[in-house]
């Protein structure tokens, strides 16, 4: 299985699917199949291509809400059960617009305050893209943060945060 793959089906496990989050939403995949499993689902990009890709993608699904967004302000949308990263950049665009600019693992540090499992796919071989998976892991590292993390042979990386339900 590649990362996309991997990642949906351990969100089909997930118990609780009320709200979910996708916090890069790109080109509309991931919101699209969270919109299959979950009640209410947000989509945030920052880029307006992003935004039109994932409407026209989305339009006839009534429990998605797109907003143009950057990640960061992922806390000023309540406490959702999942928050999906992608980092990198939006294929089939210009890659100079990076989410590394953007500090994501600032974003997933506060997606992990509001959301019980968070889970970030990291493509690490664009320029750039190692550096903020580094960037993410000693983050976590630093703040105490339990993940898994899974590598895959064409070098990207996923990482899965699950609080347990004492946290």
């Amino acid at each position: 299985m590649n990362i996309v793959e991997t990642y949906h089906e351990y969100i089909k496990n997930l118990d609780k699917k009320d709200y979910a989050i996708d916090a890069t939403c790109g080109n509309g995949h991931d919101t699209l199949f969270l919109s299959s499993l979950y009640h209410n689902v947000l989509g945030i990009d920052i880029q307006d291509l992003a935004i039109k890709r994932t409407l026209e993608k989305t339009k006839e699904i009534d429990n998605i809400k797109i907003i143009k967004d950057d990640f960061n302000n992922v806390d000023k949308y309540g406490k959702p059960d999942l928050i999906i990263f992608n980092l990198g950049f939006l294929p089939g665009s210009n890659k100079k617009i990076k989410t590394q600019d953007y500090e994501s693992y600032k974003a997933v540090l506060k997606a992990y305050d509001i959301s019980s499992t968070v889970i970030v796919a990291c493509y690490t071989k664009h320029e750039g893209g190692y550096e903020e998976y580094t960037k993410l892991i000693n983050a976590l590292s630093n703040n105490k943060i339990t993940y898994s993390l899974e590598e895959f042979e064409s070098e990207d990386k996923l990482i899965i945060i699950e609080k347990s339900s004492q946290n």
